[in-house]
């Protein structure tokens, strides 16, 4: 791809030496002579380059500088100058240029200072993408499992990252979407690139469109300054949007146009963007049925839906679990600076035998806790939140029963134990709805809790 320059210079031949210079190393060149074109041409599209005379006809070459900063501020900005502007030109680097150079000044001293800019700008963008790529992964792992349920994503997961196309993650909450899309990044030939992620449902429609597309200075109220939004900071990668579904129906109409390739305007701005992104999004809805609520654009939803990857909840993985959890369990060990842990013969049975609603993410909590609370390298059902000791209960009693009649002890826990876990083991709220005291309800389940 070209690199676009922009050549503002009143003196006509110096402004032909130069744009002929630059063309011959590959540069787009858009050749100027004043205040008001140069500002004219910023305001309609980016520049990676700006070669700003200071004194020009209409103003001075601080006017372009401002504007150059405001609509992108990765922009490399060279001053040529005169020698008696010398200070101007050390302003203009406090306001934001990257060098100047005198004239008369040799061409090849000229590109040397523009290869070191362009150098500077790309590493200013990489640390950027670094830091945004830590952000994003500061909780990530590996895919990791063998059942058959994950061993399928995975295999989808291999088929489709090399392709180009939007892909859409349905599953449960905590079920790993976000490990599913940075697989599909670091699989794809966009690997090198950003990987950036946004949930749609922390933003409200404007600010969320912001987000997106970035806005100009004075869009709203507290719009102080231009920002890019995360397509430009997407660029050459991939922009990852968890709940989808709750993206406003109004910003889904621009959303479609730019997954489909066509540009966009930022906030309060009017020059056209492009960008290259590949999108994956996730949600844990039906989006066939908001479709058919008139919540979702059908045409969004079949764009993005093109490939579709479900994940699996952990209740149906099987010995994934138990895998998962001495995982988990292992990292937090180390975090804490702890020797091995390992499960009481008990524990394993809970954690296998338990629904997991909250999945992944709630196998990983339990055990963070597990770790934190052991005293012993055994971890024990009392190291367990209250709803999982409860779990562990219910299966001990059914198991003792042997087919026999329960008793009217029995019965009362099991039902105590049924309001413990429908109120996610929140003892105060089971207690209120028992009509009992906590203490008493900690007593009958012989439930221990950590102080």
């Amino acid at each position: 791809m070209k690199l676009v320059t922009l050549l503002v210079e009143d003196d006509e031949g110096l402004r032909t030496s130069l744009a002929r210079s630059f063309a011959r190393r590959g540069h787009e060149v858009v050749a100027t002579s004043s205040v008001a074109e140069a500002v004219g041409h910023l305001t309609r599209r980016r520049m990676d380059l700006v070669l700003l005379d200071m004194q020009l006809p209409d103003g001075s070459g601080l006017d372009v500088l401002s504007t150059a900063r405001a609509s992108d501020s990765q922009s490399a900005v060279i001053v040529m100058t005169a020698f008696p502007d010398v200070k101007l030109a050390v302003r203009a680097m406090k306001e934001g240029a990257q060098d100047f150079i005198v004239k008369p000044f040799d061409l090849e001293e000229l590109h040397l200072i523009v290869e070191r800019a362009l150098e500077t700008r790309e590493l200013r963008r990489c640390v950027d993408r670094f830091e945004q790529e830590r952000r994003s992964r500061d909780d990530v792992t590996e895919i990791l499992g063998e059942s058959a349920p994950i061993a399928n994503v995975r295999e989808q997961i291999s088929r489709v990252a090399p392709a180009d196309t939007p892909v859409l993650i349905v599953g449960e909450t905590g079920t790993g979407k976000e490990l599913v899309a940075d697989s599909i990044h670091r699989q794809s030939a966009r690997s090198d690139g950003p990987f950036v992620k946004v949930n749609c449902s922390a933003f409200s429609e404007q600010l969320m469109e912001s987000e997106l597309f970035g806005h100009e200075r004075g869009a709203f109220t507290d719009a102080r300054e231009a920002r890019a939004g995360l397509f430009e900071m997407a660029d050459g990668g991939t922009l990852f949007l968890d709940e989808i579904a709750e993206m406003s129906p109004a910003l889904q109409s621009k959303f479609l146009r730019v997954v489909e390739g066509q540009p966009f305007r930022r906030v309060g701005g009017t020059r056209e963007i492009r960008t290259d992104v590949r999108v994956v999004a996730a949600t844990n809805r039906d989006l066939a049925a908001r479709v058919r609520g008139g919540e979702f654009r059908e045409d969004l939803f079949y764009r993005l839906g093109a490939f579709q990857i479900v994940v699996p909840p952990l209740r149906v993985r099987g010995a994934d679990v138990l895998m998962l959890a001495n995982f988990f369990l292992r990292r937090s060990a180390i975090a804490l600076r702890k020797g091995p842990l390992r499960f009481r013969p008990e524990v394993e049975e809970m954690l296998s035998g338990y629904d997991w609603p909250g999945n992944v993410r709630e196998l990983k909590n339990v055990m963070e806790r597990a770790a934190i609370l052991s005293d012993s390298e055994e971890v024990g059902v009392q190291q367990l939140p209250a709803q999982h000791q409860a779990s562990a209960f219910v299966r001990r009693q059914a198991g003792s029963s042997s087919g026999t009649m329960p008793t009217l002890q029995e019965i009362e826990q099991r039902y105590m134990l049924e309001v413990v876990g429908r109120v996610q083991g929140n003892l105060s709220e089971a207690a209120r709805i028992l009509g009992i005291a906590r203490n008493t309800l900690k007593s009958r389940l012989r439930i221990q809790e950590a102080e």
